[in-house]
């Protein structure tokens, strides 16, 4: 069950959805008609597996769908899992009285939300940070999985040569204060005080765009730095694999599908260290990680690695490498059934939760 929204937690419906069917398991897809989502599923072949319901007025959206437990009822589902907070909220509504068990994908580090989902009888957790932040709160440790973000693509690295001139920089994500771009947009300018020559390209969009485009004009970048739009599909994969180098300047991931898109085309990575990017290039030589919010470090490290033609192409073998060993749609459906399977066995909590 999700709800309208598209951010990461409900694009991580599809490669769920792949990867339980590709373990044999049936599933119905609950998804409120008109979300950003149902576009993906039918991308994906999934359209036989959806149920779309009704969307809701805001004054009425804490209400449960029509129907929606009938759906539930008829598929006879052994576990049901609720995506992003309204996908939980109205599963859980739903399922009141039934004996299926609803787990739910937790997509936030911050507390106060974390604790909104309380009445589920299990979490999957994308990073052992939130999983110890879950078990903090009194959340039984017993029913919180680790089950990583994981992408139902992948792509063919492209080997790494000495870059273009000049080399082309780039980034992706919604353009929110939280994602960084105006601290990459300053590391870009410190790049070119120096007499470094450098493209940057950012794909995205966002309430920030504004902001954005007035920084790097009066930062005198409109020369060198482009704004390019939301990609997706096979835009993103040209986009990723057109550049020399991949900049995440997130000052906030709790997770962050950006960096398994940059590693599955085999693409070096600098980073700040979110919570994602600290478990997600744990490895040594997967990724630069440099100071948070610091855009000198970020110069310095865009910088270093370009001018390395070895550590650059280390960094993109071990980044792909690291993908399919981890992130990857069969790295993924092995611990999501791991999950499951334990999540039916223990059945849903005592209901004076």
């Amino acid at each position: 069950m999700t709800s309208m929204g598209l951010g990461g937690v409900q694009q991580s419906i599809v490669p769920y959805a792949l990867a339980l069917m590709r373990l044999g398991h049936a599933i119905q897809l609950l998804v409120v008609k008109g979300s950003g989502v149902v576009r993906l599923l039918a991308e994906h072949g999934l359209e036989p597996q959806v149920t779309l319901l009704e969307p809701r007025w805001k004054l009425f959206r804490f209400l449960p769908h029509a129907g929606l437990r009938t759906h539930v009822e008829a598929f006879a589902p052994d576990v049901v899992i609720g995506f992003a907070q309204m996908g939980f909220f109205e599963a859980e509504r739903a399922l009141r009285s039934l004996d299926i068990p609803l787990i739910t994908r937790v997509g936030s580090m911050q507390i106060p939300r974390l604790k909104t989902f309380s009445r589920a009888d299990g979490w999957l957790a994308t990073t052992p940070e939130m999983r110890e932040t879950l078990t903090s709160i009194g959340y039984p440790a017993e029913r919180i999985f680790l089950v990583p973000n994981f992408l139902a693509e992948t792509s063919a690295p492209r080997p790494l040569g000495s870059p273009r001139m000049p080399p082309r920089v780039g980034s992706m994500g919604r353009f929110s204060r939280r994602k960084g771009f105006h601290l990459l947009i300053e590391a870009i300018a410190l790049l070119r005080a120096r007499g470094i020559e450098v493209e940057c390209a950012i794909a995205g969009d966002g309430r920030t765009r504004a902001e954005l485009e007035r920084q790097i004009a009066d930062r005198g970048m409109s020369i060198c730095i482009e704004l390019v739009g939301w990609l997706d599909g096979s835009r993103k994969v040209r986009f990723l694999e057109g550049l020399d180098l991949f900049v995440s300047p997130s000052l906030n991931e709790p997770f962050g599908f950006v960096y398994l898109d940059a590693m599955r085309v085999g693409a070096p990575i600098i980073t700040y260290p979110t919570v994602g990017a600290r478990y997600i290039f744990s490895s040594p030589g997967v990724a630069e990680m440099v100071p948070l919010g610091n855009p000198q470090a970020l110069a310095d490290a865009i910088e270093r690695v370009l001018s390395d033609d070895a550590l650059r192409a280390s960094l993109g073998v071990n980044a792909e490498r690291a993908f399919a060993a981890s992130f990857s749609l069969e790295a993924g459906a092995q611990n999501l059934e791991r999950a499951l399977t334990t999540m039916t066995a223990l059945k849903r909590r005592p209901p004076s939760r």
